[in-house]
């Protein structure tokens, strides 16, 4: 009975299943159209699409990325946690690409955009869902890439360190002054202008991150450990208008010192 089955087998797979002819339908199909981005996302695509990143993150690639981001401990804290961001908005971006956006960074802020949108018309159960997720991907990230737990800030806490951050930034005096004058003036000079403006962005995001590692302590988030988790608390007030107005602030004042256009 097996003899006679595996020769049924071999049969059926020297047997061509399709012509020639069907064959070379096949491999000349057209390519997909080209369709342009969502104008918006439904309460559905965004806890769909938020489940996904979640799912990236804690049993992906990502999460892989994230692990490796651990091993490296000697590594500065700001370059671990700029890793981690580039892990995170990677796994975005692949989610992003499968609801229509383009997989890049102006593809993930206007999926960004629409998901905020989305956040604020859904009904009071779709909201709490989706703030979880939001959660659940930000634990999963110090979890696996720093093995830490979340540390939150009250509202009025966060309020008050973003004001201090925006001060500071707007003064640049002192030892940040230097270091970012140090840092521009490092700037390659035989690069094009998009390339400088990079360089500068990332000087520019150096200087914030001292500001908030100079003053973290006064609000208990003191040391490496605290930097990370105080990234991750601010994130969660960053829909106040006042910490959103003063991170804004702190950016743009940064990024005039430095001569580019702040980031969006």
């Amino acid at each position: 009975m097996l003899r006679r089955a595996s020769a049924m087998v071999g049969r059926v797979v020297r047997a061509p299943p399709f012509s020639t002819a069907a064959t070379k339908r096949f491999s000349a199909a057209a390519a997909p159209e080209v369709l342009p981005p969502p104008a918006s996302l439904s309460k559905d695509q965004a806890l769909s699409s938020s489940r996904i990143v979640l799912d990236f993150v804690r049993f992906g690639v990502s999460g892989r990325r994230l692990d490796a981001l651990a091993a490296a401990s000697g590594t500065p804290v700001q370059d671990r946690w700029t890793h981690a961001m580039q892990v995170l908005v990677a796994a975005q971006a692949h989610a992003a690409s499968a609801f229509g956006y383009e997989p890049s960074a102006e593809g993930v802020m206007l999926y960004r955009t629409h998901l905020a949108g989305a956040a604020q018309a859904a009904g009071p159960e779709a909201l709490a869902e989706l703030r979880t997720l939001d959660k659940e991907v930000w634990s999963e990230v110090l979890l696996r890439g720093f093995a830490l737990a979340p540390r939150p800030m009250a509202p009025e806490a966060a309020r008050e360190f973003a004001g201090k951050v925006a001060a500071a930034a707007a003064a640049s005096t002192g030892a940040l002054g230097d270091a970012l004058t140090a840092d521009l003036a490092a700037l390659p000079t035989n690069c094009d202008t998009a390339a400088r403006a990079q360089h500068a962005l990332g000087a520019v995001q150096k200087a914030m991150g001292a500001v908030q590692t100079e003053l973290a302590p006064d609000v208990g988030y003191g040391g490496d450990d605290g930097y990370v988790q105080l990234q991750v608390a601010l994130v969660e007030h960053m829909a106040d208008p006042a910490v959103a107005h003063a991170t804004q602030s702190a950016t743009h004042a940064l990024c005039a010192r430095a001569g580019i256009t702040p980031p969006s």
